[in-house]
């Protein structure tokens, strides 16, 4: 298979520390696009493969809740100032005490929103198939095994160093999964 060909390297641990040490090294030889796969959540491999957080989706909820707030109180401010004023109970027309309700409301119902859509875009959703799912050890990793995926894609990649790292930090079987 051809390094174009290839949508990741495999590599199928026995233990969470090999898992772990193997993800070590290649991030110490500077790849930046690895993936693990385990039976079980371990402690500190998240930290390890994702240190460098996005920012976006956060900024993106903030942004959906300034722009529901915005627009809560400017639709009825429009409502009850300029198109349809009627005055109720003797109050002016711009009673803010009276728009603060709504325009939470609205503030809540573009935030949740904002977050939901953009998680759903952030982790690639909805994906109903993956190229890693016809590799053959694939299944192991919901039992017994720990997987860890190198793409080809990274700048980085060399297959010679990745097969022998992985090999090197007690790999069984290192596979080339097609696209």
């Amino acid at each position: 298979m051809s390094e174009n060909a290839a949508h990741a390297i495999l590599g199928v641990f026995e233990t969470p520390e090999a898992l772990q040490a193997a993800a070590r090294r290649l991030l110490g030889f500077g790849y930046r696009t690895l993936e693990a796969y385990t039976p079980f959540p371990v402690e500190g491999l998240d930290d390890l493969l994702h240190a460098r957080r996005r920012r976006g989706l956060p900024l993106l909820i903030a942004l959906g809740a300034f722009v529901g707030a915005a627009w809560g109180y400017f639709i009825q401010y429009w409502d009850e100032v300029i198109d349809y004023p009627l005055n109720v109970g003797g109050r002016p027309h711009h009673s803010w005490p009276a728009f603060i309700v709504g325009a939470f409301e609205i503030t809540l119902l573009f935030a949740v929103a904002a977050a939901f859509f953009g998680l759903l875009l952030w982790c690639g959703l909805p994906r109903l198939y993956h190229p890693i799912f016809s590799a053959a050890a694939f299944e192991r990793a919901s039992r017994d095994r720990f997987l860890l995926a190198v793409d080809p894609r990274d700048p980085r990649f060399e297959l010679p160093v990745v097969e022998e790292t992985l090999r090197g930090c007690g790999a069984e079987q290192v596979i080339e999964v097609a696209a």
